[in-house]
């Protein structure tokens, strides 16, 4: 028999909050897991002595962290949701009369109380204490990788501008030990000019043009995970139309000192495959398992049947290279091509004059070989050395399901896919609470009482791979 409801709900209950949230709601254990006293003391400075009450700084950085958990892009939707939902109250700690903070509350705190201040990035890093004393960092290696968030900027509303731009930080530390030793031919030789696009709309947006990526002003999100859960353990957002590699090294420094967390390994991808990222590893004390870049000139040489630099070999010792017929390139000094600075090795032309394989190794009207090899090129030489290793292999693999599996996630569910915000400083903040989410989900499931390792220790990979028989060389 159909029943039709024709009462009112205008009876008066009396209830608690406790009895309006299931038992098994996860921001119940998010609150059994984490304790957010912490943020009292990271906030006090920023806030008076003096004047009206503010709103709790807890409620608001929970309130913050219930869009990102669930996947609420928009502040404005943010305040409805809470206003409806018992289990996001129960979780700020409001009661079912109590007002929901205005949406406007986090955009003016952002504006005027926050600016210029590193209070979510503090945040972020007791977040991811609280997972290292819960076990979910193991310490032992690092994969880290970038994705790109969709600006909020429209691509036609864009002017060019004129750029000059000087070496980077490694180049110029090589600058100032070796580039006294070559003549300077005039006083912005280190200079160089560049044509880029600017949006009209948000400056700090980077035009990024990268295939098979949407091209289009873009931010960059550079991130760090520990391989043992994937817990994030650093976050750096810069403008789309940068490369990764010149971030590495100081952000991996960073953890060390901020985190006391001291890696041992390293897996990163190709992108990364520069001298400088090399040489930076190798001081920390890292080993760095980096897959080969291959987009270079010396595929190009190869591809048209030309000698490339792998096929001249370097003799340490006598600090000279030896071609494929036999000569020898000695060494004549130091050589800067734009502003970078490298040794110089030249053949005899005599030696060339008569050489069989001439027309394979020199191009244009030259008469002799000349090659260029960077300062500490054999740090990245002793590191792809280790390219096919069992190891390598197992990082590798294992940098791609970790990286590749949390930017998914994290655009999918938590808020990474593009921006609302404008400027370096906001998306930062997008991208580190898009980051604190994923890692207190991570705390949630293993914190407590961890049912399994999630990923098996390097030493044990390794141990693994011999029981089975697999192909390996020297690690």
């Amino acid at each position: 028999m159909m029943t039709e409801q024709k009462r009112k709900q205008n009876r008066m209950l009396c209830v608690l909050m406790e009895d309006l949230v299931p038992k098994g709601h996860f921001l119940r254990k998010l609150d059994a897991a984490i304790d957010f006293s912490f943020v009292y003391e990271i906030m006090k400075p920023l806030y008076s002595d003096m004047g009206r009450p503010s709103i709790d700084p807890v409620v608001l950085i929970k309130m913050l962290l219930i869009g990102y958990l669930y996947g609420i892009d928009s502040e404005r939707k943010l305040e409805e949701e809470v206003t409806v939902n018992n289990a996001y109250r129960w979780f700020l700690g409001l009661d079912l009369e109590d007002k929901v903070p205005d949406h406007s509350i986090f955009s003016q705190n952002r504006r005027r109380r926050f600016k210029d201040s590193e209070v979510f990035q503090e945040i972020f890093h007791e977040v991811v204490k609280k997972c290292a004393v819960a076990g979910l960092i193991g310490g032992e290696c690092v994969v880290m990788d970038s994705t790109h968030i969709k600006a909020n900027a429209a691509n036609g509303n864009a002017e060019t501008v004129l750029l000059m731009e000087g070496p980077n930080e490694y180049w110029q530390k090589l600058n100032d030990e070796h580039g006294q030793k070559v003549r300077q031919k005039r006083e912005d030789a280190d200079m160089t000019v560049k044509i880029k696009k600017k949006s009209v709309s948000d400056p700090e947006a980077g035009w990024m043009h990268r295939h098979p990526k949407p091209a289009g002003f873009h931010y960059l999100c550079h991130q760090s995970s520990d391989i043992q859960y994937g817990i994030v353990t650093d976050v750096h957002v810069t403008p789309g139309d940068v490369t990764d590699a010149p971030y590495c090294v100081k952000q991996i420094a960073s953890q060390k000192q901020k985190l006391n967390i001291a890696y041992r390994f390293a897996g990163l991808d190709s992108g990364y495959d520069t001298v400088a990222v090399h040489h930076g590893l190798h001081e920390l004390g890292i080993r760095g398992y980096i897959r080969l870049n291959t987009g270079n000139n010396a595929n190009w040489r190869k591809e048209r049947g030309l000698f490339s630099i792998e096929d001249f070999k370097y003799d340490a010792i006598n600090d000279r290279y030896i071609c494929p017929n036999g000569c020898t390139l000695r060494y004549i000094g130091v050589r800067k091509v734009r502003y970078r600075v490298g040794k110089n090795y030249v053949s005899k032309s005599k030696d060339c004059k008569c050489c069989p394989l001439k027309s394979l190794c020199i191009t244009g009207k030259a008469g002799y070989k000349e090659v260029r090899r960077d300062f500490y090129q054999e740090d990245q030489e002793r590191n792809h050395a280790l390219i096919g290793t069992a190891l390598y292999r197992y990082v590798m693999r294992k940098r791609q399901v970790i990286c590749e599996g949390n930017f998914a996630l994290q655009k999918r569910c938590h808020n990474l896919r593009f921006t609302r915000k404008r400027g370096v400083e906001k998306v930062r903040e997008q991208c580190l609470f898009s980051a604190m989410a994923l890692n207190l989900k991570r705390l949630v499931k293993y914190g407590t009482a961890p049912l399994r390792p999630a990923v098996p220790s390097l030493i044990y990979s390794l141990n693994f791979a011999l029981q089975r028989n697999l192909p390996l060389r020297t690690c």
